[in-house]
C-alpha cells in the first residue's frame, strides 16, 4: 500500500530536490539530517491529499536517539515559525529538540478542524482525526526515529485548529500526550467541544498530560473568553494528574496573540514535559 508520494522532494541548500517515493514495506531512507522534508499523504477515507513537512533536530540519524513529535495544524502558516522556535528554545533551556511535523491543507480548514456538521463546510473532524491516529502517526513513527509514546506526542492548534486540539483532547486522549491551544474556537456548535469533554472524562481524568492555554486579552469576551475559561476551570479542576496554565496576551486579538502564544506554549512544554 502506497503511504507516501512526493510532493517536492527533499530540498537543501545549494543541492537539486531529489524526488523519491516510499512504499509501506519498504526499508528505512537514510536521511541528511539537515533537510526539510516535503511530502504528501492521501486520505484512505476521502482521497485528500495532505501536505506534510517535517523538521528534524539538528544532530538528528536515523536509527539514533529517539524524539518527540510536534504535530502542527495551519501548517501552512505556522511551521516555520515553530520550528525555529522550538529550535532556540530547545538549545535555550539544554533539552532535546522535537520533530515538527506540519499538517497542510487537505480540505476546507473548517472542515477538517470542526468536530459537528453545522454546515456543508463544517463537521470533518472525525474523519481527520482518524488520519492523524491511523496514517499520519504510523508513518511518521515508522520511519523517522521519533518516540511512539503518547506522552511523547504534542498536538498545536490555533481558532479551530485549538478546537480540533480540544476535540483530541477529549474523544481520542491516549492519541496525544501535550496540548499547545491557542485561542480554540470552543464555541462552535453551542460549546460541543465542552460538552465533549464531559462526555469523556471518567476516562480521561487519570492521564498524565500537559495543557498550554493561551488567548489574547481583547478577543470578544462571550464568544472567546467565557469557553476559554470555562474549559480551564474544568481541567484544573477535574484532571488531578495534569500539568496545566494559560497565558493572556495583553491588549492583543484573536491573530495578533498567536506568535506570542506560540512562543509561550513551547516555553511551557520544553520546561514541563
Amino acid at each position: 500500500m502506497k503511504i507516501f508520494k512526493t510532493l517536492k522532494g527533499m530540498h537543501t541548500a545549494g543541492k537539486a530536490g531529489m524526488i523519491f517515493l516510499l512504499m509501506g514495506s519498504c526499508e528505512k531512507v537514510e536521511f541528511d539530517p539537515a533537510l526539510k522534508h516535503e511530502f504528501t499523504i492521501q486520505s484512505a477515507a476521502d482521497g485528500s491529499e495532505y501536505r506534510i513537512e517535517v523538521g528534524l533536530p539538528a544532530g538528528y540519524h536515523p536509527g539514533g536517539e529517539k524524539y518527540p513529535s510536534l504535530y502542527i495544524l495551519d501548517g501552512e502558516e505556522n511551521f516555520d515559525f515553530v520550528s525555529s522556535q522550538c529550535s532556540e528554545i530547545s538549545d535555550m533551556l539544554g533539552v532535546q529538540n522535537v520533530v515538527t511535523i506540519s499538517i497542510g491543507y487537505g480540505n476546507d480548514r473548517s472542515l477538517d478542524y470542526t468536530p459537528t456538521e453545522v454546515s456543508a463546510v463544517t463537521g470533518g473532524g472525525p474523519r481527520f482525526l482518524h488520519f492523524i491516529e491511523t496514517q499520519l502517526i504510523p508513518a511518521m513513527e515508522g520511519y523517522f526515529s521519533v518516540d511512539t509514546s503518547r506522552g511523547s506526542r504534542t498536538i498545536m492548534g490555533h481558532s479551530y485548529g485549538g478546537l480540533f486540539g480540544a476535540y483530541a483532547f477529549s474523544v481520542n486522549n491516549r492519541l496525544f500526550g501535550n496540548y499547545i491551544l491557542l485561542s480554540p474556537s470552543l464555541w462552535f456548535d453551542d460549546l460541543v467541544s465542552l460538552q465533549f469533554e464531559k462526555q469523556y472524562r471518567t476516562e480521561n481524568k487519570d492521564r498524565s498530560q500537559l495543557v498550554f492555554l493561551g488567548i489574547g486579552e481583547a478577543e470578544n469576551l462571550g464568544r472567546m473568553q467565557a469557553p476559554f475559561e470555562a474549559f480551564y476551570q474544568t481541567l484544573q479542576s477535574q484532571y488531578p494528574h495534569i500539568k496545566l496554565t494559560k497565558n493572556k496576551e495583553e491588549n492583543l486579538g484573536h491573530m495578533g496573540s498567536r506568535n506570542p502564544n506560540i512562543v509561550k506554549g513551547l516555553h511551557y512544554y520544553f520546561q514541563n514535559r
